[in-house]
């Protein structure tokens, strides 16, 4: 949305038009021939990436790679997408004007119910389809 500020594409089109903004990154997944149950993320790492939302550590269910013939001794194959959307709400299309402060819009996005990528990877490392490190890799802390 700010970008296309910068490109001189005025505010008043862009509160009409755009309905929403996505982020998107991919993260390997686990290999599901050769991953084995692992010990839940340390609790430095999985604050980190649930910050500010404080999810519970999971005690259960993540998984650890390994490495097998059918992934070449990574421990990974294949890849899976973590998302961000934010949706043109009221309350964000307010903001948006020539003078757009990155943090504000943010923090408006956060309260009408936007989730992070980061929290978008804590679900898939819950769920054993990847792992915490590769969360931390891809995600920013921002």
């Amino acid at each position: 949305m700010t970008r296309l500020l910068d490109l001189g594409v005025p505010a008043y089109l862009i509160n009409s038009t755009l309905l929403g903004v996505m982020a998107q990154r991919l993260v390997r997944t686990l290999c599901p021939h050769c991953k084995r149950p692992g010990e839940p993320p340390e609790e430095d790492v999985w604050g980190m990436i649930t910050t500010p939302w404080k999810a519970e550590r999971p005690s259960g269910g993540t998984m650890d790679p390994v490495g097998c013939l059918e992934c070449r001794m990574t421990g990974y194959l294949g890849r899976i997408g973590l998302y961000e959307i934010m949706l043109m709400s009221p309350a964000i299309k307010k903001l948006v004007d020539a003078h757009s402060d990155d943090v504000r819009v943010r923090e408006q996005a956060y309260k009408d119910g936007m989730r992070p990528l980061r929290v978008s990877g804590a679900i898939k490392v819950a769920a054993g389809v990847t792992t915490a490190d590769e969360v931390m890799k891809v995600a920013p802390l921002g």
